[in-house]
């Protein structure tokens, strides 16, 4: 480690009923069994991984670079605070019980470890325990994992489509959607934007997966809906509204937004659905 975070070192094993859980994680995963296709043979695999194997700490550039987690966003911010902020909210998003779960670091409780997945080229892949990782980071703790070598390389669908694919399945969504926004696919800090002036989602081009683009792509259409129901002048002035709100009751204008939360549920519960009419 580089001294920015400190080991975690409350821990334990995991019980039979968590174990089931970490199984399906897997075997009931669609996205995790297509980015590491075969790495288990059936679920007593899983169970000798998780007992069998070391403890390890991934360092900082592991960490920024932890594909299917929400953990090098975190480090993404330079303040506890402000991490902070962001995973609770991200948690609630998911419908994680975020206060036992802080309550829990506060108390130093004993914690199973996340589960990674490493392969050939050292990329790793998070196959459980996000909402523990992104707690233990906000609150400057690195918790340790433990690994699975994986002897191929990890399947990210994002990086393997070409921009013009990228563009084709964006356009299609917002045709689905019954609007004529125009998209961008772009580079970015963040993985989508939507500029109601001009009526434009941005996305950046390198998704963890299908479903984190197709995700972000109907979170950005549901801010289009709204903005084709209320025009641009209109959506600019609810949206800034709902935001101040929520600043004077100390909390985010941008991620305690209900137009942002709107969004959020809405794609989070469709996404699946849309990618079934994509027919991939």
């Amino acid at each position: 480690m580089d001294g920015t975070l400190k080991p975690y070192r409350s821990y334990r094993q995991y019980t039979d009923a968590e174990i089931k859980s970490e199984q399906d994680e897997y075997f009931a995963n669609d996205f995790t069994k297509e980015a590491v296709p075969g790495l288990f043979k059936d679920r007593d695999d899983i169970t000798r991984w998780i007992k069998d194997s070391r403890l390890e700490l991934l360092d900082m550039n592991e960490l920024q670079n932890l594909k299917n987690s929400d953990v090098p966003e975190i480090l993404s911010y330079s303040t506890k605070s402000k991490r902070l902020a962001v995973s609770v909210e991200l948690m609630k998003r998911y419908g994680k019980d975020y206060m036992r779960l802080l309550q829990g670091f506060k108390m130093l409780e004993k914690l199973p470890p996340p589960l990674v997945i490493r392969d050939k080229n050292n990329g790793l892949w998070l196959m459980a325990g996000n909402s523990r990782m992104m707690v233990a980071t906000a609150l400057g703790y690195n918790l340790p994992v433990k690994v699975a070598k994986y002897s191929q390389e990890i399947k990210t669908e994002g990086f393997k489509m070409k921009k013009s694919q990228l563009l084709d399945i964006a356009k299609r969504l917002v045709k689905m959607h019954g609007l004529r926004s125009k998209i961008k696919i772009e580079k970015s800090n963040n993985k989508a934007d939507y500029d109601w002036v001009s009526d434009t989602i941005t996305i950046d081009p390198y998704a963890d997966s299908l479903k984190d683009f197709v995700e972000s792509v109907i979170h950005e259409c549901d801010h289009a809906k709204m903005r084709k129901k209320l025009g641009a002048n209109g959506y600019e002035e609810a949206y800034t509204r709902a935001g101040s709100m929520m600043v004077d009751k100390g909390k985010d204008f941008y991620w305690d937004n209900p137009f942002e939360t709107q969004a959020e549920k809405y794609a989070e519960k469709n996404v699946k659905k849309y990618i079934k009419k994509l027919n991939f």
